[in-house]
């Protein structure tokens, strides 16, 4: 009886664990791609890959996001982000992005034309350490430029 608990268990643990080490690896090195052309130092507190596909064999753009700390401030970090564009040799930079603010950054929709997401900025009246108001962007993929919806 106790091993059907354990072998019941186990398979639990399996379907809920998430992706296999095979589903994980089939993405490249992302951090190694986004540190190498979106940061200064080579290495970055925070990154987020924000791909038109969820599946990494039909994904071809993708937007590329770090957050690189600030030598000599408090903790403070500065913003980078690039488009990325799937080739028959690999993902490569397309560009870096100007005008996007804001943590957190989720929600891709991808055009045809190009991005909106989402990012959370100081709301009003806001401790600079708390920011909670949802901020949509729009990325034009032909100029690489931002510009905040609402």
């Amino acid at each position: 009886m106790m091993r059907l608990v354990a072998s019941i268990l186990a398979l639990t643990l399996a379907v809920y664990a998430g992706p296999t080490t095979a589903q994980q690896s089939a993405w490249p090195d992302l951090d190694r791609l986004l540190f190498s052309t979106l940061t200064a130092s080579g290495t970055a507190e925070a990154s987020f890959w924000l791909p038109d596909q969820a599946n990494p064999a039909t994904a071809t753009r993708a937007l590329g996001i770090v957050y690189e700390y600030i030598p000599g401030s408090a903790g403070s970090t500065s913003i980078a982000v690039g488009v990325y564009q799937r080739t028959t040799a690999g993902w490569g930079f397309v560009g870096s992005v100007e005008g996007l603010f804001g943590q957190s950054p989720r929600d891709a929709e991808f055009g045809p034309t190009h991005v909106d997401l989402t990012t959370i900025m100081l709301g009003p009246n806001e401790p600079r350490c708390c920011p909670t108001l949802p901020v949509r962007w729009r990325i034009s993929l032909a100029s690489r430029t931002a510009q905040r919806l609402n």
